[in-house]
């Protein structure tokens, strides 16, 4: 059993700072610090990009993901349950603007509220999802969130499996979000299907 004292130990033979050594069982935030960088540097040698918690957003691929999926429609239209939607699959329920029948914005417009709507569907999958997880499984949750909305992304069993460690189990439940209406949609099955792809690479 590694104990809190050999970690430390092991970190500054690393060359990492970890603060003064503390009590076997207390981690310190330097503690905590030197972790997250040994972490960081081991990602980057294998190859991965990692980030602190907090701090994940969603990359310029994954934004383009989220565009193509939702396409970028500049004059209000209703989607395939009614609801009023303009831009990149945005609605009231994310915030301002409040879209209405026959409302038209510009391009850049689009990709302004496309950015204040990204913040929060971000900040809901860093509240809900525990465990670290690499870029493309961040954009692929962050897809699905957009998708479905915060509450019922954080209340999925896609994040109980996630955060239970059961990453096989997480990528399977993107395919059951396949529904509108009650109805399944092929469309929507296509999605989970990419989101499924893009959260196993």
């Amino acid at each position: 059993m590694t104990t809190t004292l050999q970690v430390q130990e092991r970190l500054i033979a690393l060359g990492y700072y970890v603060g003064p050594k503390g009590a076997d069982g207390d981690y310190g935030k330097e503690t905590i610090g030197g972790i997250l960088s040994a972490l960081e540097d081991l990602a980057e040698l294998q190859g991965k990009q990692f980030q602190k918690p907090g701090e994940q957003t969603t990359s310029a691929a994954g934004r383009k993901a989220i565009t193509q999926r939702e396409g970028n429609v500049l004059t209000a239209y209703q989607d395939s349950v009614g609801v009023w939607t303009i831009g990149v699959g945005h609605t009231s329920a994310a915030g301002a603007p409040a879209v209405a029948k026959g409302m038209k914005i510009t391009a850049a417009e689009s990709d302004e509220i496309l950015s204040r709507d990204l913040k929060t569907f971000e900040a809901g999958v860093r509240a809900a999802v525990k465990v670290p997880v690499n870029q493309n499984e961040f954009d692929a949750l962050v897809s699905l969130a957009f998708n479905i909305g915060v509450g019922a992304f954080s209340k999925s069993t896609l994040v109980k499996k996630l955060n239970a460690g059961d990453r096989a189990g997480a990528a399977d439940q993107f395919l059951v979000w396949n529904k509108a209406g009650g109805k399944v949609l092929q469309g929507l099955t296509a999605r989970r299907q990419a989101e499924r792809k893009q959260f196993l690479s």
